[in-house]
């Protein structure tokens, strides 16, 4: 399976994302912060799929896609949201979402 980098500043929702994805086979690396997501990331080298609310502290979803993009081209993104529509910016899930649709988007982008 796929290493995702997880990266949503709200616990629960996070906790419950990382749990889907474990129990899909994927290795989860979870944050906080954009800027713990950027740290890990470095430390990991090799991470397949970005999972990222968009609306976090320190930078956007889209800033962070960026950053992480440049230095991994290959890297395959996933925008989430409760409050707004990304759809158009590339692979978008609308929160809430079911377990199940999460592991799917996120097989999808891996294949």
């Amino acid at each position: 399976m796929s290493t995702v980098l997880l990266v949503d500043d709200t616990d629960l929702v996070r906790g419950l994302m990382t749990v889907a994805l474990e129990s899909a086979g994927h290795e989860v690396i979870a944050s906080a912060l954009p800027s713990e997501a950027l740290q890990a990331a470095a430390a990991h080298g090799a991470v397949d799929v970005l999972v990222a609310d968009l609306v976090m502290p320190e930078m956007d979803a889209f800033e962070l896609a960026e950053k992480l993009t440049s230095k991994y081209p290959s890297l395959r993104v996933l925008y989430v949201s409760g409050y707004a529509d990304a759809s158009t910016e590339g692979a978008f899930l609308a929160k809430p979402f079911s377990p199940a649709q999460l592991t799917q988007a996120v097989a999808a982008l891996a294949a």
